[in-house]
């Protein structure tokens, strides 16, 4: 299991786009973990509650991750069970097993790994077979499902009526809320290698801000899908093609009137959203989402390191490379810590003004391979195994 771990480490599960074949065959490891950091832990994070999620994701690549809507919190496993719990208690509500759908009858399983998105009373996911779903908060209750080209591994966007869901394929598609027909798609040529990823796609203003395969950020409009702009975060360099990959699976952040992306293999890199003029670009090569605090950019690069990054002017403020190849997480903002968790289930706190762990708990071995999820002074955690952690803040 762990040589998966070492190939996301490095590539965020990295196929050829075509075939999906893996490009290490060897039980070599080619990246060795770093050992845990010897920490002593001002503090060790209660546990409010713990629920379980179906089987969880296993050992696969899956971007699923919760979400808090008023007093619920929805949660999937990736053979398809979907599950809303009390947000206070970790009581079920209601569960649905989205592999009993007859779209699923001949698939291994729901095989969800998109979502979950929480919008006009709906809960929003796709799928890697290709199905995009819109489920009722209330009861679990299946109001439409509908079949796109491509894999869905990323959370949708929701705004205006409309659902964007980004495939692995590069295509762009808006369907209608109500009743998941298809409104629009826009597609992009792929290059010969990707990565197994895709950020989420983001609505601001009227347009739909994407990440790409070849190293760009485009724009589009949300009521047709045309085009408005493509902005170039890293161009591919290298004598392979593993070196030219150049992926912007971050899902791109917006602060202001700027727009910041990363790319694989690439940079960091700050552009003015209206107009597209750059205002600062960096060397730094990530696919797992940023966070940002005041003036900070906050990213997990390709090998774990963890960097602050001044928004204004791209200047480093502090990293922390203790982490290497531990598989980290995106990281999110808790309080005054920058909150992480790996490969081996544990979960780190790092002091957001110069990155130093403060603490260290390991909360579930199965690992943790989603972003912790920020709600007032909840922290919730989903493991591989399907375990769903509700953390009251130290």
């Amino acid at each position: 299991m762990r040589n998966l771990f070492k190939m996301v480490a490095l590539g965020a599960a990295v196929s050829f786009a075509l075939q999906g074949c893996s490009l290490f065959s060897s039980e070599e490891d080619l990246n060795p973990m770093a050992p845990l950091p010897k920490v002593e832990s001002a503090f060790s994070a209660d546990t409010e509650w713990s629920s379980t999620v179906g089987d969880g994701i296993g050992d696969f690549y899956s971007q699923l991750k919760p979400v808090v809507e008023e007093d619920r919190i929805y949660a999937a496993a990736r053979d398809g069970d979907v599950s809303a719990f009390d947000r206070a208690s970790g009581d079920r509500l209601w569960t649905v097993d989205l592999a009993d759908l007859p779209v699923n009858a001949d698939k291994r399983s729901a095989r969800l790994s998109g979502g979950l998105v929480s919008r006009y009373g709906k809960l929003f996911l796709g799928s890697e077979n290709g199905v995009v779903y819109a489920l009722n908060e209330a009861n679990g209750e299946v109001l439409w499902q509908t079949n796109v080209p491509g894999e869905v591994v990323a959370s949708p966007a929701v705004e205006d009526g409309r659902v964007v869901v980004l495939t692995t394929s590069g295509r762009l598609i808006a369907l209608d809320t109500d009743e998941g027909k298809m409104q629009w798609t826009l597609s992009e040529e792929q290059p010969p290698l990707t990565l197994r990823s895709a950020g989420a796609p983001v609505i601001t203003n009227g347009a739909v801000i994407y990440g790409r395969a070849d190293g760009k950020v485009g724009i589009a409009l949300l009521s047709n899908g045309q085009p408005v702009r493509q902005s170039k975060v890293a161009d591919p360099r290298g004598a392979t093609e593993l070196d030219r990959m150049v992926d912007v699976d971050a899902s791109p952040l917006i602060a202001g009137d700027e727009l910041y992306a990363i790319a694989y293999n690439g940079q960091l890199m700050a552009r003015k959203l209206m107009t597209g003029d750059e205002v600062w670009k960096r060397k730094y090569s990530g696919y797992r989402d940023l966070a940002m605090t005041g003036n900070a950019i906050v990213l997990t690069d390709s090998r774990s390191h963890l960097f602050a990054i001044d928004r204004r002017n791209g200047l480093e403020l502090w990293s922390n490379t203790q982490l290497e190849n531990r598989t980290v997480t995106a990281p999110v903002i808790f309080g005054d810590y920058v909150v992480v968790g790996d490969v081996e289930g544990y979960l780190y706190w790092l002091d957001r003004t110069d990155g130093s762990i403060k603490a260290m708990q390991q909360l579930d071995s199965s690992g943790l391979y989603a972003a912790p999820l920020v709600d007032g002074d909840t922290l919730y955690v989903q493991s591989r195994g399907g375990k769903l952690y509700a953390l009251k803040r130290p």
